[in-house]
């Protein structure tokens, strides 16, 4: 059994998540489509970065096979490998690439998170700390498997500094499931230890075209990839990097990280809580402190209370033994002035109506209504930021505004008048985005946005009207006037309902949460008359038990199975159909018009649900 560079990774957030990778427990990144997201542009990246080096060799097989094919290739005097196989004991690690000149190894490791090449050297270490900590794993194996070799390291990512002048880069690589029937990679590892999930294929555009050269040569110089030394580090960290490892050997041998743990705050987020009723890695940390409902898990922010002699306060309690909201001291909710703030007495209402079952609207929330004039605006955005740019010009990471979805009441008493828009040409799409927006909205009444991404986005278009020379004098005035800005002291038109729930209204079904996927739940699951009403009553569905159904749910209608993709009811979800509905050839006709139908339906949704809430909150 060999401690591989990810779970070195993993053991360093924990120790005992090392076990329960190693017994093969699930874990939520497994069904997770944001980390499946950002695994997918790592394979991108992954390939585009092997193309760079045209010289280079794969090294496949399963784990035996790979070690000696590697171990045969350094023999030479020079070569360039792809995921080369170096043993050193019982660590083993696979490096993306390993060049080998004479007596130097060069070691790089490539990401898909990007960096800014212009950033001040100590900003860039701050933003590299846990990559730079992963090569140092990676030297250390080498290192003692070759130990007279000279080794140098190196990341290469994204750089945010450069714009590529290729137009629709990102559709000249595409990512098909593997679905070989053998799996001779992970033949000699145990069932429950193997993969959950294949590395997918990567497709370059021009691979079998005969310009491929040429293209590639595109990528070498006018591409987004830079290399970054990072030797000096890795070195720096050579003494703690080879205890630790060390230490996580003798966990994984003796199958017992006993004593080199402890539940804290910091398991909120582990990876090995699941839905699964087995083999759920929290559960069996926390015995039955992880079944309490309500968990202090579910207080808002209540990982950020005060500090105190052991710690933060939920670490206390957990050290306690105690795991209940109710366990939690409302004096302990008071910041460091003694008072309660803004943070405070929202989890002062939670701890308070989540123990009565009741929700709670504040007076002012009631009172609202004469602050907002009509027509009322609610708006929802839709976007796109990757790693490899769809347009010449684009940095790495730019964002794309693709959608946006309106829907306005004109006066008291109306029904809600939508509208919407969606990209569906290959020009950038953002100022035709942001006009037609205008258009929909105008210059008068109030529009609501849920959170502050609304905002970001048309702020961001404004300096892209700089950056790309878009001189448009109406549009620029129209979105200074609607967005804020706090280095500028800016008051906009658009008014936050994240912050209205924050400050005016809880229910105990969002437990901790303010987003609009947990407030419209919560909302629509305990207030029947809502779904008497004829603009919403499309979206009124039971289960089988007579349970009232999540309308988000309800977007699945035809689902995977005429799309090859997840249905679109989160963001990430529409992200990555955007990509698919861009640069997917291979979709039908059929699939395509889905695709549209479901990134329409999900955006209608986003906008209707704060009408709804709007609605239940009589401020319309």
């Amino acid at each position: 059994m060999y401690l591989s560079k990810s779970d070195f990774q993993l053991a360093a957030t924990c120790s005992q998540k090392l076990l329960f990778k190693k017994r093969g427990y699930p874990t939520a990144h497994d069904t997770n489509e944001y980390m499946q997201m950002l695994a997918q542009g790592g394979y991108l990246i992954g390939h585009m970065a092997t193309m760079l080096y045209p010289e280079g060799i794969e090294i496949i097989g399963n784990t035996a096979e790979a070690i000696e094919a590697t171990q045969e290739a350094l023999e030479q005097e020079n070569c360039t490998l792809f995921e080369a196989a170096i043993v050193a004991g019982q660590k083993l690690v696979r490096v993306d690439i390993l060049k080998k000149r004479g007596n130097e190894l060069h070691l790089i490791e490539v990401k898909s998170k990007s960096h800014d090449t212009d950033d001040e050297p100590g900003t860039q270490k701050k933003k590299l700390e846990k990559y730079i900590q992963d090569i140092a794993y990676q030297y250390l194996v080498l290192s003692e498997a070759y130990p007279a070799m000279k080794i140098r390291c190196s990341l290469l990512m994204p750089d945010k500094a450069k714009r590529t002048s290729i137009d629709g880069l990102a559709g000249w690589f595409s990512i098909e499931k593997d679905t070989r029937e053998d799996d001779r990679e992970n033949e000699d590892l145990p069932a429950q230890n193997r993969p959950r999930f294949r590395k997918p294929i990567v497709r370059f555009l021009y691979e079998d075209h005969p310009e491929r050269a040429e293209q590639v040569n595109r990528l070498l110089h006018e591409g987004i990839l830079s290399e970054r030394d990072v030797t000096e580090e890795v070195l720096n960290l050579q003494v703690s990097i080879r205890a630790k490892a060390q230490e996580l050997i003798e966990i994984m041998t003796n199958d017992s990280a006993e004593g080199t743990y402890w539940i804290t705050k910091n398991c909120k987020t582990c990876e090995f809580q699941t839905q699964k009723e087995t083999l759920n890695g929290f559960v069996e940390c926390w015995g039955e402190m992880a079944n309490t409902d309500p968990h202090i898990f579910d207080l808002y922010y209540g990982g950020a209370i005060g500090s105190t002699s052991n710690g933060f306060y939920l670490d206390e309690l957990i050290a306690e033994g105690k795991s209940s909201l109710f366990d939690i001291e409302k004096e302990k909710l008071k910041n460091a002035k003694g008072v309660y703030g803004s943070r405070g007495e929202r989890q002062m209402k939670q701890l308070e109506f989540t123990k009565r079952r009741e929700e709670w609207k504040s007076d002012e929330l009631r009172n609202m209504r004469g602050r907002f004039s009509y027509p009322l605006h609610f708006i929802d955005f839709e976007t796109y930021l990757g790693a490899i740019p769809f347009h010449a010009g684009m940095r790495p990471y730019e964002l794309l505004a693709f959608q946006w979805s309106v829907h306005t009441i004109e006066r008291e008493g109306a029904e809600p008048i939508h509208r919407e828009w969606l990209h569906d040409d290959n020009d950038f799409p953002n100022f035709q985005f942001a006009n037609t927006l205008m258009d929909a909205i105008g210059e008068s009444g109030t529009p609501f946005m849920w959170a502050t991404h609304e905002n970001s986005v048309l702020k961001t278009i404004l300096v892209q009207m700089e950056t790309y020379g878009y001189e448009n004098e109406k549009l620029k005035d129209w979105i200074v006037k609607m967005t804020h800005d706090r280095s500028t002291k800016r008051e906009g038109r658009l008014v936050d309902m994240n912050r209205m729930t924050q400050d005016h209204y809880f229910h105990p079904d969002m437990k901790g949460r303010t987003s609009i996927k947990k407030v419209l739940p919560a909302i629509w699951g305990n207030h029947p008359y809502l779904h008497e009403i004829t603009h919403f009553s499309g979206y009124k569905s039971m289960d089988t038990e007579g349970m009232i159904i999540d309308p988000y749910d309800l977007l699945a209608v035809q689902g995977e199975e005429d799309t090859g993709d997840e249905v679109v009811k989160v963001g990430t979800a529409a992200m990555r159909a955007y990509y698919r509905f861009r640069f997917d050839d291979s979709l039908t006709d059929k699939q395509r018009e889905e695709i549209r139908n479901q990134l329409l339906a999900y955006c209608h949704l986003d906008t209707l649900s704060m009408v709804i809430i709007a609605h239940h909150w009589d401020i319309k």
